[in-house]
């Protein structure tokens, strides 16, 4: 009996590339719809921001698709809380929240919608 399957199926590098061996490349049109989004995850970061964590900002502008990108919201808001404060740290990410329409699950988004908003 095999404990482990072998193959490139189950190695390292297939969960890197994911199930088809390669990444998700942008639309054929040659326009990404999450481009905007890690744009403007970048400008909220500002260069401040980008100074005080420069591992987050390289990982804003590597990561491929807009679910890893939402999950990247609490670093931004963890980071720039350290500068400006929590409120204005959660203010900033929640109006990039319209960005992420279309792109992710609308359970997500309503997951962290403000209410009487």
């Amino acid at each position: 009996m095999r404990l482990f399957k072998q193959g490139l199926p189950h190695s390292l590098s297939a969960l890197l590339l994911g199930p088809d061996g390669f990444r998700r490349q942008p639309e054929a049109r040659g326009v990404d719809p999450v481009e905007p989004v890690r744009q403007a995850l970048l400008e909220a970061l500002s260069p401040d921001g980008q100074s005080l964590n420069p591992e987050l900002s390289r990982r804003l502008r590597l990561l491929h698709d807009a679910q890893a990108l939402w999950f990247a919201r609490s670093e931004v808001v963890a980071t720039l809380s350290k500068r400006h404060g929590e409120a204005e740290a959660v203010a900033r990410v929640q109006r990039l929240l319209p960005l992420f329409e279309g792109l992710v699950p609308a359970s997500l988004l309503a997951s962290c919608r403000v209410p009487g908003r």
